[in-house]
């Protein structure tokens, strides 16, 4: 038996008559002669009631969000705002199912849909170690501090790369992928070199000598630009692969920093199909970025790579684009 046959008279016919006739507060306040508000009121009491070991995990903003999503009471824009956070909040979801189950002698099929769990980005891994560290060949300088620096193809000392990723740094895969994306940051910092500074050509890195002896191989170079080409923001996306495997490494440079909001990397075909990718590293005042990550196995399905700033840490869909870049696995 449903809780709803348990509720005092007043607070079920309110839910009866908001959910089946779809009625406002407005309108049932004044079918029954009395407040707007204690309409809201009856009906978000009578809703706590039903499922209260769940609702005791919400706030009470939560909650009334959510209670005027199910009860039919919220506009489009606020709809969707309350979409989300169904979609984001694991308890603000239960709460929402378990009234589903509660409200349907009441409501019958009319109740409102529940958005699927939202897919989340991936937790951060550990750091992606240094070319050098990892055994890679290659040139390397001296900087004026007495540590070493690498040499583009033309024997120049390549700009700072910046500290190693920390906590907060795109993921890896603990199992073999830290020397296949040590290879990815030797190839990204050469060809980097190239367009952050304006250059031209293609330079044969480190990555092409192992790939040589049998080890990972570049197969595709993304350039990152903003949409419609304005704006100063640039970035280069590496491709590498060994056995099934794939993986990507990304610098970007002249973005703003990332206070109140951080960087994302989708991969994207249209609205209803694209993906989150990973969690990029936080953006200092040089708005430099870099951080690499295994790609998933369906990878190549995606058309477009997007860099995208976001507030939610668990995103449906990709928030305001800052770079793009046509997306391709290679050979």
């Amino acid at each position: 038996m449903s809780r709803s046959d348990e509720l005092p008279p007043d607070q079920r016919a309110a839910l009866s008559v908001l959910l089946r006739q779809r009625k406002s507060y407005a309108e049932v306040a004044a079918m029954l002669g009395i407040p707007s508000q204690a309409v809201h009121d009856r009906a978000h009491a009578a809703l706590v009631v039903l499922a209260p070991a769940q609702a005791r995990g919400l706030t009470p903003a939560e909650r009334e969000e959510v209670g005027d999503y199910m009860l039919g009471q919220l506009g489009p824009a606020e709809r969707s705002k309350a979409r989300e956070t169904l979609g984001s909040s694991v308890p603000a979801r239960a709460w929402a199912e378990a009234l589903v189950q509660e409200l349907a002698p009441l409501a019958g099929p009319d109740l409102p849909e529940i958005p699927e769990p939202a897919p989340a980005l991936p937790p951060a891994p550990e750091p992606v170690p240094s070319p050098r560290a990892a055994g890679i060949p290659g040139k390397v300088s001296a900087t004026a501090g007495g540590e070493a620096a690498p040499e583009t193809a033309g024997g120049e000392a390549a700009p700072e790369a910046g500290p190693e990723p920390s906590s907060s740094s795109l993921p890896s895969s603990r199992v073999g992928g830290a020397v296949l994306l040590a290879v990815v940051l030797a190839a990204v910092i050469v060809a980097a070199v190239l367009l952050l500074s304006g250059g031209s050509g293609h330079s044969h890195s480190s990555s092409t000598t192992a790939a040589k002896a049998g080890g990972p191989k570049a197969d595709a170079r993304i350039v990152m630009r903003p949409p419609g080409g304005h704006g100063s923001s640039v970035g280069l996306v590496e491709i590498l692969s060994e056995g099934s495997r794939r993986a990507f490494y990304i610098v970007a440079a002249n973005l703003p920093p990332s206070h109140g909001f951080f960087y994302a990397l989708w991969l994207y075909n249209s609205p209803t199909s694209n993906r989150p990718l990973s969690r990029a590293p936080a953006v200092g005042a040089s708005g430099r970025l870099e951080g690499g990550s295994l790609l998933p196995s369906d990878a190549g399905q995606f058309k477009q790579l997007l860099l995208t700033r976001e507030t939610s840490t668990a995103p449906t869909h990709p928030g305001p684009v800052v770079l793009q870049g046509q997306f391709t696995l290679g050979s």
